[in-house]
């Protein structure tokens, strides 16, 4: 079967600030996606992941650490689900993960197609843009949260039932913090957004006015109206990093190519992003 790869066109939604929750899950074509971590037959849903490139996602480094020794040694396995377009779920298996140490809440991760293929051969993404919002500006916050108990199953016969919902909220965008936000609760370059997320939506997409993804829900401020602030892990670090690519077999030369030389990666506004002589990056201002 022929495989494509469709950047999606995300139109302007309303919502609020506080984070309400949707129905319409196929909305994004198995672009956002849960994630899902494996115990033998145990599983539990801890957040929320971004498709940027065939078989590539983006999410939050907070969201696998609790698990990320027994992923490593292999006692759990880590998984995304996301729901096509059609209403069919499309599950991915986790089989290389890539962050540095310190410095980001930034997670890529390598995902490998084990339920159907899309009856088309077609699969989304969300385009990523290098454009830093202006103070003011409506961002979209969007994310799973499922209910903190764990799932089991004993056998195939008896599949596995996990509840939870996809949650939207909408606010401006605040300060934009270069090269950290603070030394402890985040040391990495963020966006503020002036609405709230809930837990779960750790790694979801904060989408800009034209629908394309400025960061990675990252942290919340817990308050009693759910206003927020929310802070996002802004994505442009990971552009340079070098995830291990091996599925679908064939399409990828090598291994280790970098976010950036992966053509099944839309980034609005490639050009604008320079880099220095020591070896660092920035972007130049553009609207």
């Amino acid at each position: 079967m022929r495989i494509s790869v469709s950047s999606l066109n995300i139109d302007p939604v309303q919502a609020e600030a506080t984070p309400l929750s949707v129905e319409n899950y196929e909305y994004f074509d198995g672009a956002l996606l849960a994630v899902c971590i494996q115990y033998v037959n145990t599983y539990m849903v801890e957040g929320t992941a971004v498709m940027i490139g065939l078989g590539l996602a983006l999410s939050a480094k907070h969201v696998f650490d609790e698990h990320r020794a027994a992923l490593g040694d292999g006692d759990a396995v880590g998984f995304c689900i996301g729901v096509r377009g059609d209403g069919t779920l499309a599950a991915w298996q986790v089989y290389s993960m890539a962050t540095i140490p310190g410095g980001t809440d930034l997670q890529l991760l390598s995902l490998r197609l084990v339920s159907d293929m899309p009856a088309d051969g077609d699969f989304s993404t969300i385009p990523l843009t290098t454009r830093v919002p202006p103070p003011g500006e409506h961002l979209t916050v969007v994310g799973f949260r499922f209910d903190d108990e764990t799932a089991s199953t004993d056998s195939i016969e008896n599949p596995v039932a996990l509840s939870g919902l996809m949650y939207v909220s909408q606010g401006a965008a605040g300060q934009f913090s270069f090269p950290i936000h603070d030394s402890v609760l985040a040391p990495y370059p963020t966006i503020e957004v002036l609405s709230g997320t809930l837990g779960g939506m750790s790694g979801g997409a904060v989408l800009d006015v034209n629908g394309h993804v400025v960061g990675i829900t990252s942290r919340g401020l817990e308050t009693d109206d759910q206003q927020g602030p929310s802070l996002a892990a802004w994505w442009l670090p990971a552009y340079f990093w070098k995830p291990q690519s091996t599925w679908p077999s064939g399409l990828y030369n090598e291994e280790f190519s970098t976010v950036s030389d992966n053509l099944t990666v839309r980034v609005i506004g490639r050009e604008h992003i320079k880099l220095t002589e020591d070896g660092r990056y920035g972007v130049t201002g553009w609207l």
